[in-house]
């Protein structure tokens, strides 16, 4: 059923709002925005992908995912550390766009807090026997015959912990758009260094 509404009136309304979403979509899979979009600039052009959000902080304007250290998207984002995000969801029809600037964290203590915090199936896949987006001869998990779930512990999961990014960015512009029938509706908000806001502005859809 489309439950798809009219944004709230004020810009500092739409933006706490947005925030909050964007926050509920970093603790749980149920939540609208847990999963999003994310692009990144490689030698081809725009590169995009489907992420899970694992977390949010409004107040300092952060955004996070985690990868693989082997993955493509590192080796883009070393090269030129600008990020984008798109966040949709059908039923509100609510889309939120976010740019930024990359932080790889691995091997450090933010890297070791949120591997910690990794649940245990979540784990599985840093332990692939090969780079994400290497060539395979045959279709593959990409993960060791012999991890059966006889010898998935917490304790061999740890091997992972290698390959695990947290990757964060650093938001300096957040757009909202809100597509209604009776109009849609779309707020522009841009942020400095510290996370504080220097522009708020409707936009022409």
């Amino acid at each position: 059923m489309n439950s798809a509404r009219l944004p709230p009136e004020s810009l500092d309304a739409i933006e706490a709002e947005a925030w909050a979403l964007i926050e509920a979509g970093g603790r749980s899979f149920r939540a609208p925005f847990h999963a999003a979009t994310l692009g990144t600039i490689s030698e081809d052009g725009p590169n995009l992908r489907t992420v899970i959000l694992r977390g949010a902080d409004g107040p300092t304007r952060r955004i996070w995912c985690h990868t693989d250290i082997r993955s493509p998207k590192i080796a883009e984002l070393r090269a030129d550390p600008r990020i984008g995000w798109t966040l949709y969801d059908e039923p509100s029809r609510l889309q939120f766009r976010a740019l930024g600037v990359a932080v790889i964290h691995h091997g450090d203590d933010i890297a070791h807090q949120r591997w910690e915090a990794t649940v245990l199936n979540s784990r599985r896949i840093y332990h692939a026997v090969a780079a994400p987006s290497s060539i395979s001869a045959v279709a593959t998990g990409g993960l060791p015959p012999e991890l059966d779930d006889a010898r998935w512990t917490h304790a061999f999961s740890e091997r992972g912990a290698a390959n695990f990014v947290a990757l964060e960015t650093v938001i300096t512009r957040l757009e909202a758009l809100y597509l209604h029938h009776a109009g849609h509706r779309r707020a522009s908000f841009r942020y400095g260094a510290n996370g504080a806001r220097t522009a708020a502005d409707w936009l022409i859809p």
